[in-house]
């Protein structure tokens, strides 16, 4: 609003009274300028704010699905370690078998390697065994090697009769004594 605009609106209208009315108006001019700049500043603080949080939001949509996919690579992982565990328990449980095969055999040749195999799945079957709990391993072997023919070869048969090492076993027969010795039945 101008001074042309009062004197046209208002007949007689004296400077001072238009002066008044004008410094009226620019003071609310001023306030509205005033309230429009404070309310463009909250709302760009507002909108800074939302901008931020709208980020934020993003970010933790981002991790969770990070976090969903490391979990699932964790839990990929953690199969991994369990089945190396498995076999490697059961690789030690194997060994662990094997050596006591191999002290019950002792220096014995099996005629051939099937046989072999044989005897030891007869062996590891013979373990687990209710029954068998109380047996020694040797007492095991011997049970499942005695009386079978064609197990050992004939150049390195175990003898079925093993000397005393105490010195106090008593007299053996003639055919023992070779037997342990290796050599043919007379």
């Amino acid at each position: 609003m101008t001074r042309d605009d009062l004197r046209g609106i208002i007949e007689g209208i004296t400077d001072e009274q238009l002066k008044k009315i004008l410094d009226i108006n620019s003071q609310d001019i001023g306030k509205a300028k005033n309230d429009g700049q404070e309310t463009k500043e909250a709302l760009d603080v507002a909108n800074q704010r939302v901008a931020e949080l709208e980020g934020l939001m993003e970010k933790l949509k981002n991790s969770q699905c990070e976090a969903e996919e490391m979990k699932i690579k964790i839990d990929e992982l953690q199969k991994v370690i369990d089945e190396r565990n498995l076999q490697s328990e059961k690789q030690q449980r194997e060994k662990a078998l094997k050596e006591r095969f191999a002290a019950v055999v002792g220096e014995a040749k099996f005629l051939n390697e099937f046989t072999e195999k044989g005897v030891f799945e007869e062996f590891l079957k013979s373990l687990e065994n209710p029954e068998n709990q109380e047996r020694t391993d040797n007492e095991i072997f011997t049970a499942l090697t005695s009386g079978k023919e064609n197990l050992f070869d004939q150049r390195a048969e175990v003898p079925r009769i093993v000397s005393s090492t105490t010195g106090f076993g008593g007299e053996l027969e003639d055919g023992e004594i070779r037997e342990i010795m290796g050599l043919p039945a007379e």
